[in-house]
């Protein structure tokens, strides 16, 4: 098998929505664990999910997972989840379904090094790029 490289979100309470709405944006199959899986886990983080995956036909794998009860979710402003495609319907589809109840930090738009290119903050804070380039 090849090697992969594939985002894993660190969300806090909210990797069940997230990877719903990814599946939505980008279509493919959500498989879950939850905390309930492992022994000796308090009840009242049993149903957070501690492993989460999509993936999708394209070949898409995009991992979440929850914090346990009473800890906090990591966050940080250095990393940003890239998807490209050049398909410029199905990029035109990632980013309505992405940035929508988001904020938009670069319009998806015409680069200066000639395809479209937008970065959003989606509604669970991850930061996206997406372009239909490579």
């Amino acid at each position: 098998m090849p090697a992969q490289l594939n985002p894993y979100l660190m969300l806090g309470d909210t990797a069940r929505p997230a990877l719903e709405f990814y599946r939505g944006v980008f279509g493919g199959e959500v498989s879950l664990r939850t905390f309930a899986d492992v022994p000796g886990t308090p009840p009242e983080s049993a149903d957070r999910v501690m492993h989460g995956t999509l993936e999708t036909a394209d070949g898409l794998v995009i991992m979440a997972a929850d914090s346990p009860e009473n800890a906090d979710a990591p966050t940080g402003q250095n990393l940003a989840v890239s998807v490209s495609n050049s398909d410029t319907d199905i990029t035109q589809s990632w980013w309505d379904g992405i940035s929508d109840g988001g904020t938009v930090e670069v319009p998806f738009v015409q680069a200066p090094w000639g395809y479209r290119f937008g970065m959003c903050v989606d509604k669970f804070g991850i930061r996206w790029m997406v372009s239909d380039g490579e």
